[in-house]
């Protein structure tokens, strides 16, 4: 049986009760659908789109985490709504941003990655309030500062919210967080057990395979052992952990701790602590990996010549470690049992297809030529980032899985491929670690929920941290269903909750708003002023995470800078550095050429962000900072966070354009002015004129020649003209010029 409704073509969606149920609530409410791998999220997504679109006419966004995803929805949606396909468009940031703001006019349905639409919303190229709904898929990521919630904000309030996850976490303050980014007002959660879902689901039987360690392995890890336990003895001993029984989390989090102390042994803590740290990393490597990339790393390690390096080094039992394992030829034993576990799924049926996840690139390449060696159609893929040129293109990614979907055989991939690429039935997948997340546990597992259902073998060295991270995510996981089951309703009473305190806050908002207006009217100060009173800031495509704090507070504008960070004015150019990077800017002697190219400006600033310093002598770095400010004659302002900084940035940015009533613009560098920006510019010069009336009066007027000769009553007639504005502009125009 298959939906029957004119936005969606007949016989292409099957109709499942659940799913119709989910839609119908979707509709009334922003809601968050938790719905296991293979029970159809994205036909509760159609369903929603289609029952939309009948009630309202409006815009459809749907966000996908990656490129893959988003081609995959975009053909989804094509093959299944009985829409125009012109009117359904797939955005990624391959389409240039001026084509992205046509496209917004043309099309109905867009599907994006939330970074495309995040840019689109700081350079104002999408209108918000033309969209009727927002579909969130894998929801999961609208936490922190992912571009996912910066798109949330900003949609949340003014369409329908359609969130989608298969696995929200087991952290209930994480999933409140999810849900207070995006608006939600109800929960739908299906865990598999509920009749009506069960027929659908297919079931993956999880078989943990134990594996012992060869001798040279465990002689190896005794003596990177001793090196641990003697770094975290002497922590102890200075008070700052309570046992020498401790994880690389906490080390973590107290190495970010220690950077606060003002205790004189503060930079050896430090550095104990860094070293602890890269020696659980090493021993992690040699427990779960193998021999080579632990070599790799510590050779890595070694070129580092930090301090914490050298005394690594200086480790007799670091040495003789690693000189153990340069003597064997011994290698990680999961690496023969992946091989064999693959030969006895492909002799029973030559053309199943494998995926086979692991964490490390070097990991993949030594399955690939295993597996390759045995006569075994082997398919490596991995991440687009390049390190040490081992990336792959989008291009190669999408080859690869082509290569999978026609061929079969064995897809060994890192983590790239857990979700949010449009892979086959998958059967059988072997995890060569485990993963303590279990977000990441169920989006990996879930790649064998299709087809007939499966088997997923998860490779555990016995004794290790595989042991650890295994029955980390089955706890978590379990965790998570029970949450989820039990407290389903207590979270939609909370979201209840919250959302009518907010009500209520937005209630007295709207009454300060009130008296504050009638404020201003007695102070006859013109409304159109106070909106133009927000102040331009031009922000270097690098600084995004900034531009979006700027945001909601300036006219953003993003572009290549050649010098600076931020332009504030036609004569202020910030250069923003956090400390550690301002510290290894003098390390490498980046800093003083910086330095020179900011000294074209007329004005230029330098930000120091946060108090990080910790890997430069104190006299050096007050030595540099003593140069800067003598040498180079440029002011340095010293921040403490991201916020500290966004509002140091803004009432720079006001002091230039509302007291000073300066220009916005960038007067150095190659790149001459096109005929609009010195159109623009030009108007800008008149007063309590900013960047977007500009833009209004040339528009109204069509030439700088007409704006200028534009009697008052004619001034008037423009969106943000008062009396009082269009006096002043005709003042400066038409007043005798005096000596």
């Amino acid at each position: 049986m298959y939906i029957t409704h004119p936005l969606i073509k007949p016989n292409k969606l099957e109709a499942r009760l659940y799913q119709q149920i989910i839609a119908a609530m979707a509709l009334n409410k922003n809601t968050l659908v938790v719905l296991p791998t293979g029970l159809g999220k994205t036909a509760i997504a159609i369903l929603t789109i289609a029952g939309m679109l009948t009630k309202k006419d409006g815009k459809v966004l749907f966000l996908a985490p990656t490129r893959p995803l988003v081609e995959q929805h975009y053909r989804t949606l094509k093959e299944i709504l009985n829409i125009d396909e012109d009117k359904i468009i797939a955005l990624t940031g391959k389409i240039s941003p001026d084509k992205r703001e046509k496209l917004y006019r043309q099309g109905k349905i867009f599907v994006a990655t939330p970074q495309v639409i995040e840019n689109d919303i700081i350079s104002k190229r999408i209108n918000i309030d033309e969209f009727v709904l927002l579909i969130a898929d894998e929801a999961h990521h609208t936490v922190g500062n992912h571009a996912y919630s910066f798109v949330a904000k900003h949609f949340k309030d003014k369409c329908r919210v359609l969130a989608l996850t298969a696995s929200p976490g087991s952290d209930i303050e994480k999933i409140l967080e999810i849900c207070e980014n995006l608006g939600i007002e109800h929960i739908e959660i299906r865990t598999g057990d509920e009749p009506d879902v069960r027929p659908y689901l297919l079931t993956v039987k999880i078989i943990p395979v134990k594996i012992d360690l060869p001798l040279e392995f465990r002689k190896a890890l005794k003596l990177l052992d001793e090196a641990i336990k003697d770094r975290l003895k002497f922590l102890k001993e200075k008070g700052v952990i309570d046992s020498v029984r401790i994880t690389k989390t906490d080390l973590i989090e107290l190495n970010n701790k220690l950077f606060s102390y003002d205790d004189e042994v503060k930079y050896e803590l430090i550095r104990i602590c860094s070293e602890a740290l890269k020696l659980m990393h090493a021993k992690e490597l040699l427990e779960t990996q193998g021999k080579s990339i632990f070599l790799n790393y510590m050779e890595k390690l070694q070129n580092q010549r930090t301090k914490s390096a050298k005394n690594i080094f200086e480790d007799n039992r670091v040495r003789e470690a690693i000189l153990l394992l340069k003597n064997t030829d011994v290698e990680h034993p999961k690496l023969n049992k992946t091989v064999e576990l693959v030969k006895k799924i492909l002799n029973n049926n030559k053309n199943e297809r494998i995926i086979v996840f692991t964490q490390y690139r070097n990991t993949v390449e030594k399955i690939v030529n295993l597996l390759k060696q045995e006569g075994i159609n082997a398919i490596r893929f991995i991440g687009q980032a390049s390190r040490d040129g081992k990336g792959m293109s989008q291009k190669e990614q999408v080859e690869a899985i082509e290569r999978f979907k026609n061929e079969g055989g064995v897809l060994v991939s890192t983590s790239v491929s857990e979700e949010g690429i449009d892979i086959p039935t998958v059967n059988y997948i072997i995890f060569y670690e485990p993963v303590p997340s279990e977000i990441r546990f169920i989006q990996r597992r879930g790649r064998a929920m299709r087809g007939e259902g499966g088997r997923v073998y998860i490779l555990i060295a016995k004794g290790t941290a595989d042991e650890a991270y295994y029955w980390s995510a089955i706890y978590k996981e379990r965790e998570m269903k029970r949450l989820l089951k039990n407290l389903c309703e207590a979270v939609n009473r909370r979201l209840k909750k919250k959302l009518e305190e907010q009500k209520k806050e937005e209630k007295k908002e709207e009454k300060k708003e009130i008296t504050l207006l009638d404020f201003i009217n007695k102070d006859n100060i013109n409304k159109e002023e106070k909106e133009e009173s927000k102040v331009k800031i031009i922000v270097d495509v690098r600084e995004k995470t900034m531009a979006k704090l700027l945001h909601d507070r300036a006219d953003v504008e993003l572009t290549t800078l050649e010098v600076g960070d931020y332009v504030l004015s036609d004569r202020v150019v910030v250069e923003r550095k956090t400390a550690e990077d301002f510290v290894n800017s003098i390390i490498d002697k980046r800093l003083f050429n910086q330095l020179k190219d900011l000294k074209k400006v007329e004005k230029p600033i330098l930000i120091i962000e946060g108090e990080n310093f910790s890997r430069i002598h104190e006299n050096a770095l007050k030595g540099a900072i003593l140069s800067i400010i003598l040498d180079f004659g440029i002011p340095i302002i010293f921040t403490k966070d991201e916020n500290d900084t966004a509002d140091i940035l803004i009432r720079i940015a006001e002091k230039e354009q509302i007291k000073e009533k300066r220009p916005v613009m960038i007067r150095h560098g190659k790149t001459a002015m096109s005929l609009k920006e010195r159109q623009k510019f030009i108007v800008q010069s008149l007063p309590d004129v900013g960047g977007a009336l500009a833009e209004r009066l040339l528009k109204h007027f069509k030439t700088v020649e007409k704006v200028f000769t534009a009697k008052e009553e004619e001034l008037l007639k423009v969106e943000g003209v008062g009396k009082e504005r269009a006096k002043k502009i005709r003042e400066v125009l038409t007043a005798e010029y005096k000596e």
